[in-house]
């Protein structure tokens, strides 16, 4: 993050971990036998390292899916994701209360495969590898709206994700 004070900028890095929690929800349409398109809404939170934060995660866009083998009970697929996501951050510490709103660019790579179980139903296990970058847009103290226009902060995350999913085919 940067902060300008009195024209000179002051900026601090810092690095963190988090686990994160993700509902993944799509739907694909078929163009063709070995590709899809579709939209993805993936609601959720994260785990931040203190494990203090109330917190809101929602990635959505669209997503593209090529099916490199596809047969009658068995799917080996790889999936592209661009589009958005936001991030609302509560705390409460020494009795301040903190509300940051941050939303920006999402970025994803997947590669999975799918058993079905008849014609409509199938399970998919899915590797991800996931980026955002999500930039600071509000900021609360004490319900008191604060003026962010001499700060900027930026949130990066990169990471890898294992999902699981039940699928229906229509």
């Amino acid at each position: 993050q940067s902060l300008t004070v009195s024209g000179v900028p002051i900026r601090t890095v810092s690095n963190d971990g988090a686990g994160t929690m993700l509902f993944p929800i799509d739907v694909q349409y078929g163009v063709a036998k070995p590709v899809s398109l579709g939209l993805f809404l993936e609601p959720g939170s994260y785990l931040d390292s203190n494990a203090t934060r109330t917190n809101s995660l929602v990635l959505f866009g669209f997503q593209p899916r090529a099916y490199i083998l596809n047969r009658d009970r068995f799917c080996w697929m790889a999936s592209l994701q661009i589009g958005s996501g936001t991030l609302n951050i509560d705390d409460t510490e020494n009795g301040v209360s903190e509300s940051a709103r941050y939303a920006g660019q999402f970025f994803g790579l997947s590669s999975g495969v799918g058993f079905h179980f008849g014609d409509h139903i199938s399970l998919q296990l899915h590797l991800r590898y996931m980026g955002s970058t999500l930039l600071l847009k509000e900021y609360e103290e004490n319900g008191n709206a604060v003026d962010i226009s001499a700060i900027e902060a930026k949130l990066t995350t990169t990471g890898g994700a294992f999902q699981t999913s039940l699928a229906f085919r229509f």
